[in-house]
């Protein structure tokens, strides 16, 4: 029998914004990258690193003037959102400069679970069979990778602390804000600019730094390069499909697919920073996969996210 054409749709919907948050995971995983270039810079790393999330929201100036009824029609959702979202990617991005990509990752990544816990709570969604065996994969990548006898790596106690934090942070965001009907993704992309800069400012100024990736060198023209690199190959991007995959799908889905930017991010620390990667490290990838996996492949019509918790149209 054919599938009526309600549930294509619905099918199909599902399926971009799952590979919309796939390739959001692959920017994420390599954003450590431009960030620590940019803190090669010295003394400027902080300004240049802060000017890199300042440069997304000039680009978008002109088509957010556009939207100004809509975005001042908002109310007080739409900020809190775009702070939200500003505070997690600010202290993720400190997070993985100042300490050992895998472990502030992985940290970032127990998201999935207070996702689930404030998503029960605030909005009432049940924690599904499915949704608990992916969660439970999920973390059993966790802990093949960071458990007892695991090899101790680089350790930076306010990365580790900025890491956890940030998952909170987006959890939160996702589950208390993110789901606003009728709000263009577009909007919230905005939001989370005008606020992301003096956040990172803010962030960057708290204790710990002292212990980061050294910064020999002071800001030239490799700094300004990778600046725009930073700015308009990885933050503009990412954030957009980020915002616009999430907005599509219930905070749950959205979370778990995510989770698949720990084997990106991992794999590129051991072959770029010298990270560790080996067998334990490829175990937990490949249960953290799974468990994305197993997400994708959940039936649309048994998901409990409503079309009315979603943001609405694609911006």
């Amino acid at each position: 029998m054919f599938e009526p054409r309600e549930a294509q749709l619905r099918r199909h919907d599902r399926l971009v914004a799952s590979l919309t948050i796939f390739a959001a995971s692959l920017l994420w995983g390599t954003l450590w990258i431009p960030l620590r270039e940019l803190r090669a810079a010295g003394s400027s790393a902080e300004w240049l690193t802060a000017a890199g999330f300042m440069l997304p929201l000039l680009v978008l100036l002109p088509v957010a003037a556009r939207r100004r009824a809509h975005i001042r029609g908002a109310g007080p959702t739409l900020p809190a959102a775009g702070f939200g979202l500003a505070l997690a990617i600010a202290l993720y991005a400190e997070g993985v400069v100042r300490g050992n990509v895998a472990r502030v990752v992985l940290l970032f990544y127990l998201m999935p679970v207070w996702t689930a816990l404030l998503a029960r709570v605030y909005r009432l969604q049940p924690i599904t069979g499915r949704r608990l065996a992916a969660i439970g994969l999920g973390l059993a990548g966790l802990a093949v990778i960071y458990g007892p006898g695991a090899a101790a790596p680089g350790h930076n106690a306010s990365a580790d602390l900025m890491g956890l934090i940030a998952g909170v942070a987006w959890a939160a965001t996702l589950v208390l804000f993110l789901p606003t009907a009728g709000q263009a993704p577009l909007d919230h992309v905005f939001a989370q600019f005008v606020f992301l800069a003096p956040v990172y400012v803010l962030v960057s100024a708290l204790p710990g730094a002292e212990l980061a990736v050294p910064a020999p060198g002071d800001a030239g023209p490799a700094a300004l390069l990778w600046l725009l690199a930073f700015s308009l190959l990885w933050m503009l991007p990412v954030v957009w499909l980020t915002i616009a995959g999430a907005s599509r799908v219930e905070p749950g889905h959205a979370a778990v697919l995510f989770m698949l930017e720990i084997a990106v991010a991992l794999a590129s620390a051991a072959a770029l920073a010298g990270e560790p990667f080996g067998s334990r490290e490829a175990i937990g990838a490949a249960l953290i996969a799974g468990a994305g996996m197993l997400e994708v492949l959940a039936d649309p019509a048994r998901q409990p996210g409503r079309a009315a918790d979603r943001i609405g149209p694609r911006g």
